[in-house]
């Protein structure tokens, strides 16, 4: 139903009292002439009003001129109009994507091109370093449980939820991987079988086998024939004691699924620690992180490491957990996660040393054969890491340094230092929270 027009009472009283004053007649065919002249002013004021709306979203082109009939007539009609006004919004009109292409742009720059350009090489480059880590994970998570399933072995469902903690880390990390500022001239790798990504990921993969197959036969040879049977023998009584209670579950049909007890009833499946569990758990953790840490490309296309404190933090700490469960920093934390105590000093060293060898020969090995068979990008990683001035490193020291004195104060074992340090901590900040609303005042 069509709205009615109502005239506004003021200007029709205004054009009947104007007319009095003008010795005009003021009777019937007055009053419909004076309706006639407020409502062709009315119009008016409205067309006015539509015009300056029009001119300024750029609705339509102007009045007086015919409508345009392609694209190109009214791009022109457009750009008249935006002489005439230079106050007109450059605002996407409806229709707008269907005549210009999605990569259209009204800004004058080429800075949207660019800024396309290094999201796309950012997403390609996360992708690509995904799909590295991907691979190498399932093959070294492979080997690992065909190494301890061939001895009987295990992993302890509390070393997976630790070590699923860490990796969590890691990944988090990469959610902050974000372009830089500028475009480098040198595209980045963009297939998984180019050379120096397939070469790279089966050397990775070798290096990796290697240390894991020398660190399984260092654990078995310190633990002798016995104490392997031992383990079989444990974890065979295991499994037709947890096959009893699945059978007395699945015939309890009356009982009804608790998730929070079935949480508890995984943290407290028994478990017996064992050398080669220990030895596996470490390395293949550090080899994980690794993985990580290596196939990271970062600058020129990305953040780098440095600038990714979440990723290299995370690795920090891999490194000093690892370090504190093979020297027992904290003996209850490795008795919480079913670590068993090494034998000696040697045997800490040896497991060190493959943890550094695992870490440092990947990264050599990765970068060698980028330098092999893709020399441009060697180079644009070579050139972009010698641009790093030590104001790009001093933060990562800062957060070296939290993260060490955090070691410190957990191994000390004493809850009075935990408390104090806290609480240093919440002064610190509040001083400095203090200071800076101060500088802003």
């Amino acid at each position: 139903k069509p709205i009615p027009f109502i005239l506004p009472v003021g200007m029709l009283e205004a054009e009947l009292r104007r007319r009095e004053l003008a010795g005009e007649p003021t009777g019937v065919t007055a009053h419909f002439q004076a309706v006639k002249t407020v409502t062709m002013a009315l119009r008016q004021e409205l067309a006015k009003e539509n015009e300056i709306l029009n001119r300024k979203y750029n609705i339509h082109l102007k009045s007086g001129k015919k409508k345009p009939t392609s694209a190109l007539e009214a791009a022109e009609a457009a750009l008249d109009q935006l002489e005439d006004d230079p106050n007109t919004l450059p605002v996407v009109r409806p229709g707008d994507a269907s005549v210009a292409a999605p990569f259209t742009s009204r800004i004058p720059s080429v800075r949207s091109a660019v800024h396309m350009i290094r999201q796309g090489r950012c997403t390609l480059l996360s992708a690509l370093q995904q799909q590295q880590i991907m691979m190498l994970e399932c093959t070294i998570r492979a080997y690992c449980l065909a190494a301890l399933s061939m001895e009987g072995a295990r992993s302890s469902e509390r070393q997976m939820i630790a070590s699923s903690w860490l990796i969590m880390m890691a990944v988090g990390a990469f959610s902050y991987s974000s372009p830089i500022d500028e475009m480098h001239p040198t595209r980045p790798l963009n297939s998984l079988f180019h050379p120096g990504v397939f070469f790279s990921i089966v050397v990775q993969a070798a290096i990796h086998l290697g240390c894991i197959i020398y660190a399984v036969n260092l654990a078995k040879e310190a633990m002798g024939p016995e104490k392997l049977q031992e383990i079989i023998d444990f974890n065979r009584k295991l499994d037709k004691t947890l096959e009893k209670q699945m059978a007395e579950q699945s015939a309890a049909e009356e009982e009804q699924y608790n998730p929070v007890e079935d949480l508890l009833a995984i943290w407290s499946t028994p478990f017996k620690p064992n050398l080669l569990n220990t030895v596996v758990f470490l390395v293949e953790t550090s080899q994980t992180m690794a993985v990580f840490f290596v196939n990271y490309k970062g600058r020129p296309w990305m953040k780098g490491l440095l600038e990714n404190h979440m990723l290299f933090l995370s690795l920090f700490i891999t490194i000093g957990s690892v370090a504190m469960c093979a020297w027992e920093v904290l003996p209850q934390f490795n008795s919480l996660i079913h670590l068993e105590p090494f034998p000696d000093d040697t045997f800490r060293w040896q497991v060190m040393g493959l943890v550094l060898a695992t870490i440092g020969g990947t990264f050599i090995a990765d970068r060698l054969v980028t330098a092999i068979f893709a020399p441009k990008i060697f180079a644009a990683m070579v050139e972009s890491g010698m641009q790093t001035k030590l104001s790009d490193i001093t933060p990562i020291f800062g957060t070296l340094l939290k993260a060490a004195l955090g070691f410190i104060v957990v191994g000390s074992g004493n809850p009075i230092v935990w408390i104090g340090a806290w609480w240093l901590y919440r002064k610190r900040k509040s001083m400095i929270e203090e200071a800076e609303e101060a500088a802003l005042d």
